[in-house]
């Protein structure tokens, strides 16, 4: 059979069949949009969550702060610690440590009993009881705390160191050296060990070894302000060196601004007969604070050096409300006096304050002098009565 291999094209059909495969996809997409499958619907975005941090990173975010002299964020970050674990002794402890920088050991109290609560047998938090008590006035229960810490962990240095604080305060220089000796011994960088030294020695009178320790204490942390501030103290107070108290003071102030720096410097500036800067540093102090006591006690005690008798009278008697058995003799006569020397004086105010401070110190004689001149605050009282009441 003969086979005709020669390629020739099909003939197309003609008419309306050739377009099958367009009338099937314009019948599917309708199909499509009449039904609207879950697959072809746009869908919203949802947000992806985030992640909630653990007690832990707060704990390292706390520690960096703390490092970098960020208190008040160091503070923060602890409180979002103990709030997520409220059975983590590190945290409250922490707290408690803090708040001894900030020089207030009834609120360090507060924190140390939480977090030995939270664990009995926790050096750390043994410890930081410690020396809230030691602040407190209550040694004995103090020492049991420390000896408690040394049981818990026989080589935590900050218990030795705190035990020499304590035995400082006793007066038993002997055991306080041994203490501290055991603690460097452990830790030579230990800032509180280094701090009891220098305590050691201001009570010892020995200031120039006292200031090498404080000074060997801010090498190790350059950021703890209350160190600059206790270095302050002993210039002012024990060597009468108004200059370099103030300078320490400021440093502390640069470091941290607080009610408690600013008082300590605005504090010495009036004693180093700088009433009128004082005024403007615990002005700034009582702002940031206003129930801050000490603060407003000075910031009136300045503006009674500057004569302004009137405006002292406020934050005098504000001051020492807040400060309650903590207001000084001094703080006392002086609102008295405020009140006599104010126009118009108020001499039954002025008696109660001056008789308060003679209640205080019997002997005063600036409070004493100051009764003396009731007598003619008195008189000048009777006589401006008289005259208003003159027809």
């Amino acid at each position: 059979m003969y086979l005709d291999r020669t390629y020739r094209p099909r003939r197309r059909r003609q008419g309306a069949g050739r377009f099958w495969p367009i009338y099937l996809l314009i019948a599917l997409g309708i199909i499509l949009y009449k039904q609207q499958p879950s697959w072809l619907s746009a869908r919203q975005m949802q947000p992806t969550p985030t992640p909630t941090r653990s007690a832990i990173a707060y704990l390292a975010d706390a520690e960096s702060a703390l490092k970098a002299g960020k208190y008040d964020e160091a503070l923060a970050a602890y409180a979002e610690t103990n709030r997520l674990e409220p059975n983590n002794a590190e945290g409250w402890a922490a707290q408690s440590e803090i708040q001894m920088i900030f020089r207030d050991a009834s609120k360090a109290y507060e924190f140390s009993q939480r977090a030995v609560n939270a664990a009995p047998k926790n050096p750390r938090a043994l410890t930081a009881q410690a020396r809230a008590l030691n602040w407190l006035g209550k040694n004995e229960q103090a020492l049991n705390a420390a000896l408690n810490a040394l049981d818990a962990d026989p080589q935590y240095a900050t218990a030795f160191a705190v035990l020499g604080e304590i035995y400082t305060d006793e007066g038993n220089v002997v055991k306080a050296e041994d203490y501290l000796k055991q603690a460097q011994a452990i830790d030579p960088n230990n800032v509180t060990m280094l701090r009891n030294w220098a305590y050691l020695y201001q009570r010892r009178q020995q200031y120039n070894e006292a200031i090498r320790a404080y000074d060997a204490a801010l090498a190790v942390a350059p950021v703890r302000f209350d160190l600059f501030l206790e270095k302050g103290l002993l210039y002012r107070v024990s060597l009468a060196d108004y200059k370099n108290a103030n300078a320490a003071y400021d440093r502390a102030v640069r470091l941290y601004k607080s009610p408690v720096t600013l008082d300590y410097y605005g504090e010495g500036l009036y004693n180093s007969d700088d009433p009128l800067q004082a005024v403007r540093v615990l002005r700034e102090a009582v702002e940031i604070d206003p129930t801050y006591g000490p603060a407003q006690a000075h910031l009136g005690m300045a503006l009674f050096i500057r004569h302004n008798y009137e405006d002292a009278v406020a934050p005098l008697e504000l001051g020492i409300q807040l400060l309650g058995d903590k207001a000084r003799t001094e703080q006392l006569y002086t609102l008295g006096l405020a009140y006599i020397y104010k126009e118009p004086s108020d001499c039954d105010k002025a008696a109660f304050w001056l008789n308060k401070a003679l209640t205080m110190d019997p002997g005063n004689s600036i409070a004493l002098s100051g009764m003396n001149n009731l007598k003619s605050c008195q008189a000048s009282t009777d006589t401006l009565t008289d005259t208003t009441a003159t027809p």
